[in-house]
């Protein structure tokens, strides 16, 4: 093997072996997903976070995808779409309509990944927010991680925008609302991920869906990508507990 072949296969089992913390305190876990961005993705870019959530249900976390439907598009068929994307990363992927708590557990508890779209036939005409979907969804799962992806990094530190909060507290978020430090279009999100916390959900994610492998750099590194929502610093997983200490 040549010089250069081996230091990438070096650093390829440094990612592993780094990764390994990570992968024992997700393990099992819940992650519900609300896939918000879909709009500012390609096809080949859409394929690529599908691959993404693939891995994550393959390291052994608990995964539900909720996503909205473009408009003029059948809500049914591209809940269908999603599914099937998901199905071709090598993972079983189920659609569902509407949310009901004992087919979630069925489908969780048989390796799939329930794919959800709001709406099922009796309220197919009706306008259901996915970004409340994915709350109600997260709240009743009793989930560990409650992920918004949209087109949105996270809570700004500074008015150039070059920096996001990593982590926030509740008190700390409020604080930031009070004083006017939350840009408006992440304010809906913010506001839903506080009341998924205070109802039990660990932790929320705000992440922009459209950095490339935004996903594995938010659950796989110490600073993540985006903003991650917590009760209070007692919820911390193992894993940041001794970077901090």
């Amino acid at each position: 093997m040549k010089q250069k072949e081996l230091e990438q296969v070096e650093r390829k089992a440094e990612i592993l072996i780094n990764a390994l913390p990570y992968i024992r305190d997700f393990n099992q876990k819940v992650v519900v997903i609300e896939y918000g961005c879909r709009k500012y993705l390609s096809p080949v870019e859409e394929q690529q976070l599908m691959q993404d959530i693939a891995l994550l249900k393959t390291v052994g976390m608990k995964l539900v995808v909720i996503h909205d439907t473009p408009m003029g598009m059948d809500k049914f068929r591209e809940n269908k779409r999603v599914a099937k994307l998901l199905e071709l990363c090598g993972t079983k992927a189920i659609g569902i309509c509407g949310v009901d708590l004992q087919t979630l557990h069925m489908t969780l508890d048989n390796g799939y990944i329930p794919v959800i779209v709001p709406n099922d036939i009796d309220n197919e005409d009706q306008e259901i927010d996915p970004k409340d979907t994915a709350l109600e969804v997260a709240v009743k799962l009793e989930a560990d991680k409650l992920v918004y992806l949209s087109s949105h990094r996270g809570i700004w530190r500074d008015e150039e925008r070059t920096k996001v909060y990593s982590r926030l507290t509740v008190p700390e978020i409020r604080r930031l609302l009070d004083d006017g430090k939350v840009t408006e279009g992440v304010i809906s999100r913010i506001e839903r991920g506080l009341k998924a916390v205070e109802q039990g959900v660990n932790r929320v994610h705000i992440l922009d869906g459209r950095i490339q492998h935004a996903l594995l750099l938010e659950f796989f590194s110490v600073a993540g990508v985006g903003t991650i929502l917590i009760s209070d610093e007692g919820k911390l997983y193992a894993h940041e507990i001794e970077i901090t200490e």
